[in-house]
């Protein structure tokens, strides 16, 4: 019977991603920036997971964030609405994203 090698599966998984980059596409990650709300930088209980998307349609790229893990119970999505411009964005205070009236939410291990 074959053995399982689930280090090399691990491996292999995670380099997928990796190779399905085209050779041509131009991947530079500049140094860690800090977003801000309200002159703070902001920070969500758990682990985060950033987005810019076009949220209000006001044609500007407004900051998603899903949170959640960490041990807390259920994970949310903040909206943080852009009022400053496309080039140099500005960010205020945050609504949970809703659906029929209650905020979204995932389960922790959901």
């Amino acid at each position: 019977m074959k053995e399982n090698h689930p280090l090399l599966l691990l491996t292999s998984v995670l380099l997928i991603p990796f190779l399905s980059v085209p050779a041509t596409a131009d991947l530079s990650l500049g140094p860690e920036e800090l977003v801000q709300a309200n002159r703070s930088a902001i920070q969500v209980p758990g682990y985060s997971v950033p987005s810019f998307v076009f949220w209000d349609g006001d044609n500007l790229k407004d900051l998603i964030i899903g949170e959640g893990g960490g041990g807390i119970a259920v994970g949310k999505v903040r909206v943080y609405l852009n009022t400053g411009t496309e080039t140099s964005p500005q960010f205020e205070s945050y609504f949970y994203a809703q659906s029929e009236g209650s905020d979204l939410v995932s389960p922790e291990g959901g």
